[in-house]
Order: structure tokens, then C-alpha cells, then sequence
């Protein structure tokens, strides 16, 4: 039974991850983009020239750079989608993704602050645009971070054989399938929120709250092909660095930008660490193969 519903999972996923990856799609989304951020302009000039009334919705389109801030708002949900097509592929390469998500997020930040810039008087504008330059700083430094990380990290195999790597895979591609029906529970609920408070609350701290279920989930699940100390303790600090993701995505301006670029450091010694001891066990492994035996009358 079990197998059945995990086969069943995978082929959906595969089916939304082939249409998700197809140029046409690239296509779609690259025109929503470009069409929101148009519509923006557009109802800025018509609330500007009082075609419209600035009332419910439309308020947040008074302000001629909202456009940016949603159509970059939109452009961080699709890289959210991405990100859980990549979690079967590699927990390591999922866990790097979702702090390119996190650098993204203070991306957005800035623009919202730059939204409230009404005007180019210094005073009005010099608290919006501490914040921009604080918060793009901090994006700028674990994008650097990042980047480093992609160039040290190892990627290893736990399963000792390709009938266990394969369910491996496939558990990880349902738990993907989850994730992603989650994420538009959630999109839904943000847009209907917008629709009757006409207030958009982009709810990327409780994504994040699920993806460290699924995460704890994954390191569960990972047990029945490896029990060692290394594997369980990689896996768990990388749950670790997804909750400080979570934790700073709710917290005060500046201390958000202190816990994500912290844990963007834990990420990138965890690695380091890593790599260090698994290249040292590399070596005696290699020298002891190497090492002649000592006759037995020197034992």
C-alpha cells in the first residue's frame, strides 16, 4: 500500500515538475511578471489623475513603486516553487536554495522601504532608506556567503544501493508534492486576505514553520539508510540553519538581518567542518591500505 502511494506521488510530482521546468512556462511567468508590473503603473496613473478612487485595494497603487515591491513579491513565490523541485535532489543544495531564498526576502524588504518614499524631501526619506541599505548589505552578504557554500559543499550518497537510493528519492519527491500543495494553501489564504482586509501579508514564516517539518521529516526518514553519527549530525544542523531562517524571517528590523546573516555563517563552518574531517578520514583510510603489514614476530 505504501509503495502504491508513493508511486502515485512521484508521478504526480514529476508530471508538475516537467510542466514547472518547460521554456513555456519560463514563458508565462515572464509575462505575469512584465503584465503585473504594467497594471501597476497603470492604476497608479489612474488614482493619480482621480479616474480611480485610492480606496480598498487600490490604496496600495497610490504609491507609483508598489509596482516593484509586487512584482518582485511574485517573482520570490516562483523562486519558492523552485526551490521544492530542488529538496529531492539534494537536502544540502535545498538548504543553500532556501538561503538564496532568505537573501531574496531582504531584497524585498528593500523595496518595501523604498515604497515609502512619498516623496524626495531628505527628511521623509532618510529612515526608508537606512533600512534599504541595511537590509540590501545583508542580502549582499549571505548571497556572498552563499556562494562560497555552492563551492565547498560535498554532496555524498547515503544509501548503499540503487533499490534503497531510489526509495529514498521517491519519499523525498512526495514529501516535495506536500510542500508544494502547502505553499498554495498558503498563497490562497495571503490573496483572500488581501481581498477582504486589502492587506497583502506575504506568509513566508509559516512556509518556512512546514519546511522544518519536512525537513525533521526527511532526517527521519533518512535513518533506515544510514545510522551514522556524521550523516545524523549533518542532517540535524541543516534543520538547525532552517529554523534560524525562520527565526529572523520574524523578527524585529536589524536583529532579522543579525540571525540570517549568523546562520549564514553557521551554514558555511557546518560545511567547512565537514568537509575537513570527511578529507581527514579520506587519508587514513587511504594510508592504511597503503600501510604494509609487520611480520607477526614484530606483533
Amino acid at each position: 500500500m505504501t509503495d502504491k502511494i508513493l508511486i502515485f506521488g512521484e508521478k504526480l510530482y514529476l508530471k508538475i515538475k516537467d510542466i514547472w521546468e518547460t521554456d513555456r512556462m519560463h514563458r508565462i511567468i515572464s509575462n505575469l511578471l512584465v503584465s503585473v508590473f504594467l497594471l501597476s503603473l497603470l492604476l497608479y496613473l489612474l488614482i493619480h489623475q482621480q479616474i480611480l478612487p485610492a480606496i480598498g485595494i487600490l490604496s496600495a497603487f497610490a504609491n507609483p513603486f508598489f509596482s516593484i515591491e509586487a512584482s518582485f513579491t511574485l517573482l520570490l513565490l516562483t523562486e519558492i516553487i523552485s526551490m521544492i523541485f530542488v529538496l529531492p535532489k539534494s537536502v544540502a543544495k535545498s538548504v543553500a536554495k532556501q538561503f538564496e531564498l532568505l537573501s531574496l526576502i531582504f531584497l524585498r524588504h528593500g523595496f518595501q522601504e523604498f515604497s515609502n518614499v512619498h516623496s524626495l524631501n531628505w527628511e521623509e526619506m532618510v529612515k526608508p532608506v537606512e533600512y534599504m541599505f541595511v537590509y540590501g548589505a545583508a542580502s549582499l552578504f549571505v548571497y556572498f556567503i552563499i556562494g562560497i557554500v555552492y563551492k565547498k559543499q560535498r554532496h555524498i550518497i547515503i544509501c548503499r544501493t540503487d533499490k534503497a537510493q531510489r526509495n529514498f528519492v521517491r519519499f523525498k519527491r512526495v514529501i516535495s508534492l506536500l510542500l508544494l500543495i502547502a505553499f498554495f494553501v498558503i498563497t490562497a489564504i495571503d490573496f483572500n486576505n488581501l481581498i477582504i482586509n486589502n492587506i497583502y501579508t506575504a506568509s513566508f514564516h509559516m512556509f518556512f514553520t512546514i519546511l522544518i517539518f519536512s525537513d525533521i521529516m526527511i532526517l527521519l526518514i533518512t535513518i533506515r539508510y544510514a545510522l551514522d553519527y556524521r550523516t545524523m549530525y549533518r542532517y540535524s544542523a541543516f534543520i538547525l540553519a532552517t529554523i534560524f531562517i525562520r527565526i529572523a524571517l520574524t523578527s524585529h528590523p536589524y536583529y532579522d538581518i543579525v540571525i540570517g546573516s549568523a546562520s549564514a555563517l553557521y551554514l558555511l563552518f557546518l560545511v567547512l567542518t565537514y568537509n575537513y574531517f570527511e578529507a581527514a578520514k579520506k587519508i587514513k583510510k587511504q594510508s592504511a591500505v597503503k600501510q604494509k603489514k609487520l611480520p607477526e614476530k614484530y606483533l
